[in-house]
């Protein structure tokens, strides 16, 4: 039959052992700090956007030139108009979000673009190219399809 001294030491170490436990000192015999929480990160100057409504002409120069080196034009043609392989993208484009998520992880025969094939500013380079396509002409102004 347990005794009362013997239910105070098992009471006794009981409590001990959670105490240990809690402050951390049960394995390692000291008492472990918490982690402070970490400042918060100050933040910089804003970013200029990577894409704006009234692209720069050597934003446009340099989206012409990153369209023909990277192959764009083999399936979407020198305008972005569209051609066999690839559909017409410029010019309104998609929104830039989107687009930059669609050329990251395309859905149909068109091969992902990683960061390590281009980066994002250059993307939104050639999506200045797009935006600065001329509109078509109207069906009607074309004498062999007007009616």
């Amino acid at each position: 039959m347990p005794t009362i001294f013997s239910k105070a030491l098992v009471t006794g170490t009981l409590a001990l052992v959670v105490a240990l436990v809690a402050t951390g000192t049960a394995q390692t015999g000291t008492v472990q700090q918490r982690p402070t929480p970490a400042q918060p990160a100050q933040p910089g100057p804003p970013k200029p956007p990577l894409v704006s409504d009234t692209p720069s002409p050597a934003r446009i120069e340099a989206g012409t030139k990153l369209f023909k080196k990277n192959g764009c034009y083999e399936c979407h043609a020198q305008e972005a108009q569209g051609g066999a392989n690839g559909p017409r993208i410029g010019p309104n484009p998609i929104p830039f979000p989107r687009f930059l998520a669609y050329v990251r992880s395309p859905t149909v025969d068109m091969p992902p673009y990683s960061t390590k094939v281009i980066s994002d500013d250059d993307l939104a380079s050639i999506y200045a190219f797009l935006q600065a396509r001329p509109q078509p002409k109207p069906v009607s102004s074309i004498p062999q399809l007007a009616p």
